[in-house]
């Protein structure tokens, strides 16, 4: 055993505790059933020389007392103890030697049960040594009881004649010990006959219970180890997909943006560990901001590495002056190299101008995007391109919209759109644009969130069978200023915070009742996600200030690694009510919402995601 690794151990102790948790019913059977037979000695439906009479009455209440102990263990963590099992099998022995001493004609055919019962435990050396020791405990019982147990007659060849003629029983040790000494004169050694005709016969019985019962242990020892290595091989590749999917995610961009003119939400989730899909944004100057979306070929690990080669392909190319189709060109040349597999890639990448809110595109054999505001959305007609990493020239072409302010286009994969519900019903495009035209949408996160839902209350308990992933950027052709900072989770960085936000209003002369309002806002926020969201356990909150200078208006944005937790869920309180029965935050969310004006929360990439909107009246 010293050799097995850490899984294989704790799996091999978890096995030894549940036979330990089984055998301490199985002891305390055994001692009740001793304390029967004592009692029916007592009433004298068996008899038992005189002289082992004290032996008796303390024996059998001593090992019913001691069979029964481990039962008082069974919820304990005793049962784990290595040593625990020995305490167990041996008491057991005694109980068995006992009795074969005591009653030697009603107990011999325990000894086979002492050697099945020690191989429940799957380790073979363990029946091995309850065997050995069953062997040898059965012949000096079968003498010991010759003389100071029940009376065998078969122990003595049939029945007794004694000196006198007469046929009977003898009972004292003396007599006993006489009556074989006469036997043996007589040419009838009871001790060669005992060990030929009487244990020889059981010993076999008892090696062949072992030899099943241990080559049955052998084999479920040899399964146990390879199914524990099986597991430790699934255990491994398992963590290993979690790197990689860690690694995957942290190739992605931010979850969300929301800077001057313009604000992007994108999101990746991956029906296995990892996938294929892909999304990526970044400036490529001041003024430009790129947008790529993508679908590889297939899915889990092959997929995933090349989702990654093609992110890093066009990491490396983006740059100003270059169109869409010049940058997806060159990706696919990269890409192409090396491709042994025959993999491809959709993609769409769109360039916007922040300063105009032109976009230009090129799409590579990728679905249609979403474009448009306030109820008029709808697909952007384009040219289909051809995929990327299939041939060695890529077929792309730029194309070019204006987007007003407001306006946003939305980025998909095809695992939204051919998403099934459990009847094998795609989700489709006509359900995707009613989304974006059901209602008005004040932030890109309130968008984002509402297909999650659609989604999922299409799917319900159907299994994901593609990657899902979607990005937004909406224009947003204002004069923003923002700030943005993390900071510690701790309470004590509580007032950091606030001054924060303070300090930011002060710069743009927000009304000081404002500045106040919002310092409650901040302190509401910051203490529940510390409390109820970290839970005390220290982390990360990021916070984004962003002032509309054309609108006067203030928009909050906070983001944490918390465990799922929707502040603006908490119930608001009745006026009035006992406040040892409102729900924890409830007035203070209550006045959260009544200071801000708009607000929305999403869960993306595991991440908490509250943004809030207000506008003021400036002095």
């Amino acid at each position: 055993m010293a050799n097995k690794n850490i899984s294989y151990q704790d799996a091999y102790y978890k096995n030894e505790a549940d036979a330990n948790r089984y055998m301490s019913y199985v002891n305390a059977a055994a001692g009740i059933l001793a304390l029967i037979i004592w009692v029916l000695y007592l009433v004298k439906v068996f008899t038992i020389p005189d002289h082992f009479y004290l032996a008796v009455c303390i024996l059998f209440p001593v090992i019913s007392v001691i069979m029964l102990v481990p039962l008082f263990f069974v919820k304990t963590k005793m049962i784990w103890k290595p040593g625990y099992k020995y305490f167990i099998l041996f008491s057991l022995l005694a109980v068995i030697i006992a009795l074969n001493i005591a009653i030697p004609k009603h107990s011999l055919l325990f000894w086979p049960f002492a050697v099945l019962i020690a191989n429940h435990y799957y380790n073979p050396r363990i029946g091995r040594v309850i065997f050995g020791i069953s062997i040898i405990s059965m012949l000096l019982c079968l003498y010991i009881g010759m003389f100071f147990g029940e009376f065998d007659e078969n122990l003595f060849g049939g029945g007794v004649v004694m000196p006198d003629g007469s046929v009977g029983t003898v009972e004292t040790f003396e007599e006993r010990w006489q009556l074989l000494h006469n036997l043996m004169l007589s040419g009838n050694n009871r001790y060669i006959k005992v060990l030929v005709y009487y244990f020889f016969p059981r010993a076999m019985i008892i090696t062949l219970f072992f030899m099943v019962s241990n080559l049955l242990n052998r084999r479920t020892y040899l399964l146990l180890d390879k199914e524990i290595r099986i597991h430790d091989e699934q255990e491994k590749a398992k963590t290993e997909l979690n790197v990689a999917k860690e690694i995957q995610l942290n190739t992605l961009p931010e979850e969300i943006v929301d800077s001057k003119d313009v604000e992007i939400v994108g999101e990746l989730k991956a029906a296995k560990e990892v996938g294929g899909d892909l999304y990526d944004y970044l400036d490529i100057d001041e003024d430009h901001v790129a947008v790529l979306i993508g679908d590889v070929s297939g899915k889990g690990v092959p997929a995933a590495m090349f989702m990654m080669k093609t992110i890093t392909s066009f990491r490396d190319f983006a740059a100003p002056n270059k169109t869409p189709s010049e940058i997806l060109r060159e990706v696919n040349s990269s890409i192409f190299k090396g491709n042994k597999k025959s993999m491809f890639v959709t993609c769409f990448l769109a360039i916007l101008d922040k300063k105009n809110g032109k976009v230009v595109y090129a799409n590579a054999g990728h679905n249609p995007p979403i474009i448009g505001s306030d109820k008029k959305f709808h697909y952007l007609k384009c040219k289909s391109g051809f995929l990327l990493g299939c041939m060695k020239d890529a077929i792309v072409s730029d194309e070019e919209i204006t987007l007003r302010p407001g306006e946003s286009i939305t980025l998909y994969t095809d695992g939204i759109t051919e998403a099934r519900d459990i009847n094998g019903n795609f989700f489709g495009e006509e359900r995707l644009l009613n989304i974006f035209n059901k209602q008005n949408y004040t932030f890109s996160v309130e968008l984002h969130h509402a297909i999650k839902d659609g989604v999922a209350n299409f799917v319900q308990d159907a299994p994901q069978s593609d990657d899902i992933t979607f990005v937004t950027m909406k224009f947003q052709g204002s004069d923003y200023s923002y700030q943005e900072k993390s900071f510690d989770a701790k309470m004590e960085n509580v007032p950091e915070m606030l001054n924060f936000i303070s300090d930011f209003g002060k710069g743009f002369n927000f009304p000081e009742d404002f500045r106040n309002k919002l310092v409650i806002v901040g302190d509401e926020l910051f203490s529940n996600i510390i409390k109820h969201g970290y839970e005390d356990n220290g982390g990360v909150i990021f916070v984004r200030l962003l002032f509309d200078k054309d609108k006067n208006e203030f928009a909050l944005t906070v983001i944490d690694k918390a465990k799922p937790f929707n502040q603006l869920e908490v119930n608001n309180p009745e006026v009035g009510s006992d406040a040892k029965t409102q729900t924890i935050g409830g007035l203070g969310i209550m006045i959260v919402k009544k200071i801000m004006t708009e607000y929305a929360y999403d869960r993306i990439n595991d991440k908490n995601i509250l943004v809030l909107k207000k506008s003021f009246e400036s002095k």
